[in-house]
């Protein structure tokens, strides 16, 4: 049975509050570590976090379907970690999660041609524009003046763009073990990153802090593992646009959390850009009665 109504939005608001406060909490170390260790130690505390519920739960064990693993790690794991581990470390965290508020924008544009059945409509389509334009106030100014948080945002986007195909792609197979699926995506994006930080790191990138892989543990644990899994499993109930809401969801709990943990208040510019973006996002991924 589809998920809808008070079901669907508590998963949603859960989801969207985790995976928000992982901006700011990614912007508190992104500046002081190489990007390609920190997406290693997200990938990998989350794995191990996702490795400990199974072994608790006695879970752990069926088919492992090496292909998903491999897929979902790449399109929602290492890649989109690596371009947001940089990203982080030239744009705040309020206008990187407003930009990645997008992805529902992506995901409704990929159905026409990935998801058919589940193709956007008129109001869809309306929203797309709409959210566009909201990027475009977004990242504008800063391209013209050739800034550096408009490599910043590029980066957010396109990362966007990686976790769209991979919820796509997720949706068609609608995984009998979200968890399990969730495990090997961890360990296939942390492994990745880590093999591409052997030969490019600098020296002594993994020599951080204690406070510093705390505050790893935290993101990759319950920023990361934890959504993720409730992320698929809430894909296998529920239609792919309406899960892709939690895109929408996640701007507000990044400014809250980054505004209590770094100060960050977001400017006049990012919050009608994401006001914007929003609406376009509220357009495109609900219906008319």
């Amino acid at each position: 049975m589809t998920l809808t109504g008070p079901a669907l939005w508590w998963r949603l608001l859960v989801i969207g509050g985790l995976w928000g406060s992982s901006f700011p909490l990614l912007r508190m170390v992104a500046m002081d570590m190489s990007p390609l260790a920190l997406a290693a130690l997200r990938g990998l505390f989350a794995a191990a976090g996702v490795l400990a519920f199974l072994l608790v739960t006695r879970q752990l064990g069926g088919r492992l379907r090496l292909r998903d693993w491999l897929l979902l790690g790449t399109t929602n794991g290492w890649v989109p970690n690596l371009l947001t581990a940089y990203a982080l470390g030239r744009i705040e965290a309020a206008p990187a999660a407003l930009i990645h508020a997008a992805t529902p924008l992506i995901v409704a544009l990929l159905t026409v041609a990935l998801l058919r059945e589940e193709r956007p409509g008129r109001r869809a389509v309306a929203g797309l524009l709409v959210g566009f334009a909201g990027i475009a106030v977004l990242l504008g100014p800063d391209a013209l003046a050739g800034r550096a948080s408009f490599t910043g945002g590029l980066m957010v986007l396109l990362s966007g763009f990686s976790y769209a195909l991979g919820t796509i792609y997720a949706r068609r197979v609608r995984p009998e073990s979200p968890a399990q699926l969730a495990l090997g995506q961890q360990l296939v994006s942390g492994g990745a990153a880590l093999l591409i930080s052997l030969p490019l790191a600098p020296a002594g990138a993994y020599a951080v802090p204690v406070e510093t892989l705390l505050v790893i543990a935290l993101l990759g644990i319950f920023a990361s593992a934890v959504p993720l899994t409730m992320f698929l499993s809430l894909l296998a109930r529920a239609r792919v646009t309406d899960a892709s809401m939690v895109g929408y969801l996640q701007p507000p709990f990044a400014a809250a959390v980054g505004a209590l943990l770094l100060g960050e208040m977001p400017s006049a510019l990012v919050l009608t850009g994401g006001a914007i973006v929003l609406a376009g996002v509220w357009l495109a991924t609900t219906r008319a009665r």
